[in-house]
């Protein structure tokens, strides 16, 4: 554990954390790469483990993390290779199969005590195979969640990943529905109106994500296809799934936080209820 780091040049948003941070750096063979850990002040609930999406840092969901911190939950984030400016150089040629085994060695710092995972975007694809490796794990937070073909996990993010996940429908050959399945334990989902769009209402083929499009007046980011969302959905029993929809909100959920405060405020409220409730 490290109380600051020389990395903070390279963060997306350096802006101070409403309690104590804790930096964890991990040798991966030829490179590092490094976690940040946010401490309650008075804590109420181990700490969850977050994975965040395409492009971000550990600084990308400030505003849900840092209002999850306020309320007495702490959470360990780490920098996967091949998504920002902080996580280079990173491993030579990255996949989610490079991030996930980086996300696991990250995890093991707080393994004994953590019992709750949040995955943003493409973290949430990861978060749900990750899940299925740790059994201790009984309350999972899905924020705008991919998931992709599990041949696409070996894939070298650019133009090979971009093929193995834009087949139509590949998102369903995938064990992460059937983990969800048999998963004893809680799900959130965290969804914006605008994302999860069924693509053929804008001319797109079936099984394939609506992209960019203008709507109520804004252009409207939605990369996720609607089966996705179905299709997790429907794998989670009613007992132990809660929605919750985020309107006049895309993809960019964490633009969206930290564009609308009063917003990250409920959800936040909502994220640390449900792990309470579990905790």
């Amino acid at each position: 554990m490290q109380p600051g780091t020389p990395q903070r040049l390279k963060w997306q948003f350096d802006e101070p954390a409403p309690g104590q941070e804790q930096f964890i750096e991990e040798v991966f063979g030829n490179y590092r790469q490094q976690a940040r850990l946010l401490v309650p002040d008075i804590e109420r609930a181990a700490p969850a483990f977050v994975l965040g999406g395409a492009r971000s840092d550990f600084t990308r969901l400030n505003p849900l993390l840092y209002r999850l911190q306020a309320a007495g939950i702490g959470s360990l984030t780490g920098n996967l290779s091949g998504h920002s400016l902080a996580s280079e150089p990173g491993a030579a040629s990255p996949s989610l199969a490079t991030n996930l085994e980086e996300a696991q060695r990250f995890h093991s710092h707080i393994a004994l005590r953590c019992r709750t995972l949040i995955g943003h975007s493409l973290g949430a694809a990861l978060t749900l195979k990750l899940a299925a490796r740790l059994p201790d794990v009984d309350s999972i937070v899905l924020i705008c969640p991919a998931v992709y073909p599990d041949e696409a996990h070996q894939a070298p993010f650019g133009p090979a990943f971009t093929a193995a996940i834009s087949k139509p429908f590949g998102f369903l050959d995938s064990d992460s529905y059937a983990f969800l399945r048999q998963f004893q334990g809680r799900v959130l989902m965290v969804i914006g109106e605008y994302d999860g769009l069924n693509s053929q209402r804008f001319g797109k083929g079936p099984g394939t994500s609506a992209g960019n499009l203008w709507l109520a007046g804004s252009e409207r980011y939605s990369p996720i296809p609607e089966e996705v969302t179905h299709a997790l959905m429907q794998a989670v029993s009613a007992e132990r799934l809660q929605c919750l929809f985020l309107t006049d909100c895309d993809h960019g959920i964490a633009a969206h936080l930290r564009s609308t405060p009063a917003i990250a405020d409920q959800v936040a409220d909502a994220v640390a209820t449900f792990i309470l409730d579990g905790s």
